[in-house]
C-alpha cells in the first residue's frame, strides 16, 4: 500500500511540474497543449529495472513566420528504490510519431504533416530526461483550426510481449 502511494505521488508530482512547464512555455510561445495528466502512465518494466513515469504532452505551436507545428515532449524517469538496476537497456524500440492537424469549420481533422522520431538511445542512456519531437512547420491558414497529436510505440527489453502502442490525447484545438 505505502509503495503505491508513493507511486502516486511520484506521478501527481510529475504531473504538476509538467504544468508549471506548460504554463511557462505558453506564456513565450503562442501554443494550446493537451493536460499534463492526460498522456502520462506508470510503465512496470522488467528484471531489477524500476518501473517507468512517462508523460508526453501533445501540442501546436504557432512559429515565426506566421507558421504552425505540432509538438510531442516525452518526460521520463525511473522510480529507484536503491536497488535498481539504473544502467541496462530498458527499452528495444520507443518511438513518437507527432503529427499536426488542421480541421475546416464543420470539419474533422486531417493530418497536415508528421515526424517520428526515434528516442530509444535517450531514454536508454539516462534515467530521468525528456526530447521534444517537432513536425516541420506549415503555414497557418487562419481558417482552420490547428491541433497537435501523437502516437507512442514502445518494445520493453526482455518482456517478451512485443510493441505496445500508446494513442495520446491530441491537443486543444487553436485557431
Amino acid at each position: 500500500m505505502h509503495k503505491n502511494l508513493l507511486r502516486a505521488s511520484a506521478v501527481g508530482a510529475a504531473a504538476v511540474a509538467v504544468c508549471g512547464v506548460l504554463s511557462v512555455s505558453q506564456a513565450s510561445a503562442a501554443q494550446t497543449c493537451s493536460s499534463a495528466g492526460a498522456n502520462a502512465r506508470i510503465q512496470v518494466m522488467t528484471g531489477i529495472i524500476p518501473e517507468a513515469q512517462l508523460s508526453v504532452p501533445t501540442c501546436v505551436e504557432a512559429v515565426a513566420d506566421g507558421k504552425v507545428r505540432g509538438k510531442a515532449t516525452v518526460n521520463w524517469g525511473f522510480i529507484n528504490d536503491g536497488q535498481s538496476d539504473m544502467t541496462s537497456k530498458r527499452f528495444t524500440s520507443f518511438k513518437v510519431t507527432t503529427r499536426l492537424e488542421s480541421r475546416a469549420p464543420g470539419g474533422t481533422d486531417v493530418v497536415v504533416n508528421s515526424k517520428t522520431c526515434d528516442v530509444t538511445a535517450n531514454i536508454n542512456a539516462a534515467p530521468e530526461s525528456s526530447f521534444t519531437c517537432l513536425t516541420p512547420a506549415v503555414t497557418l491558414d487562419p481558417a482552420k483550426q490547428w491541433s497537435g497529436d501523437a502516437t507512442v510505440v514502445y518494445d520493453i527489453e526482455g518482456d517478451g510481449k512485443g510493441p505496445i502502442t500508446w494513442q495520446l490525447t491530441g491537443s486543444p484545438l487553436m485557431s
